[in-house]
């Protein structure tokens, strides 16, 4: 195996994971408003509303969904975000990696082998199909991303 390549591999996967990270973590410490308007803060009410203890669901879905519209405002404030596999849909897998890592407790080599897992996912679907939105509709994109967090869960809980 080449010592390299997976060193380079690994840098690549802490950097998009980083990435994803700030999209989230940007969102919630300071809400911008979108470019149109539309929203800004509702990540950080849905955070609030989850520490409450009021949510209707578990805490894990509870992140997961606070997380993904996080990423949402980030790309509609025009923030950097990383298309998974698309902008449209690109909340989906941090939601999920980041809610299993803060409810489980998982270490960055576990969500560095989900992020490779959904990547290898997602560049099946893309090859044998599309993720494009406008070839394929929506599920398109959101179908792939949620394939692509179902598969990097799996990878990450054993």
């Amino acid at each position: 195996m080449n010592e390299l390549a997976v060193d380079d591999t690994h840098r690549y996967l802490d950097d998009v994971l980083g990435i994803m990270r700030t999209s989230v973590d940007d969102a919630l410490a300071d809400p911008q408003p979108s470019m149109g308007g539309l929203i800004g803060g509702e990540a950080q009410k849905l955070a609030a509303y989850e520490a409450s203890g009021e949510a209707l669901c578990d805490p894990l879905m509870a992140r997961a969904i606070t997380y993904g519209m996080a990423v949402l405002e980030t790309n509609a404030c025009m923030g950097r975000i990383v298309a998974a596999p698309t902008a449209g849909s690109a909340g989906v897998l941090p939601a999920v990696l980041f809610a299993l890592q803060d409810e489980k407790g998982l270490a960055l080599e576990q969500l560095n082998r989900g992020l490779a897992n959904a990547a290898a996912v997602g560049m099946l679907v893309a090859r044998a199909s599309t993720v494009s939105g406008a070839e394929g509709g929506c599920q398109a994109e959101v179908g792939t991303a949620s394939a692509m967090a179902a598969s990097a869960a799996v990878e990450m809980m054993g």
